[in-house]
Formats: C-alpha cells, sequence, structure tokens
C-alpha cells in the first residue's frame, strides 16, 4: 500500500464504474497548454484511435482538443487548446 501526499492525491484520477477509462481522466484534468501521450498497446488496446472519446468530450463538455499521431506513429499526442 502506498500513501500520497495532497498534491499527488489531487494529480491522480479516481476512475469509477462504467465506461471511464484511464485516457478519458487523464484528459478532464488537462489545463488549457498541457498536453497526454496515449501509447498504442500500453495506454490503449483497441484498433480504432482514441479520437471517438476526444470528439464525445469535445461535445459533451466544451472542452477544445487538438490531436494527432505522434512523429515515430507509436501514438497519439492530445493537447487541449480551449
Amino acid at each position: 500500500m502506498k500513501k500520497l501526499s495532497k498534491e499527488e492525491a489531487a494529480k491522480i484520477g479516481i476512475i469509477r464504474q462504467g465506461r471511464t477509462t484511464t485516457v478519458r481522466v487523464q484528459l478532464l484534468q488537462l489545463d488549457i497548454g498541457e498536453a497526454v501521450i496515449v501509447e498504442k498497446g500500453i495506454d490503449w488496446k483497441s484498433k480504432s484511435p482514441p479520437y471517438r472519446i476526444v470528439n464525445y468530450l469535445s461535445k459533451k463538455t466544451n472542452l477544445k482538443f487538438d490531436s494527432g499521431l505522434t512523429p515515430d506513429k507509436k501514438g497519439w499526442i492530445i493537447k487541449r487548446t480551449g
């Protein structure tokens, strides 16, 4: 068991029951200008890219994201723009 400080606990998102994924939790915690790299096979195991989650969050939460492939094509970069 590991005890977390207040700062560490505030940074970690809690995944609840349902259709919540770690990628979704990380996207909701981004501030404007911050980005997340989602790696294929490690963070994202589906054949389809995570754009569906990005588009859904853009519509439902009024957050704006810019996303695309990483230069080495081993994952995706998702940046919050608004």
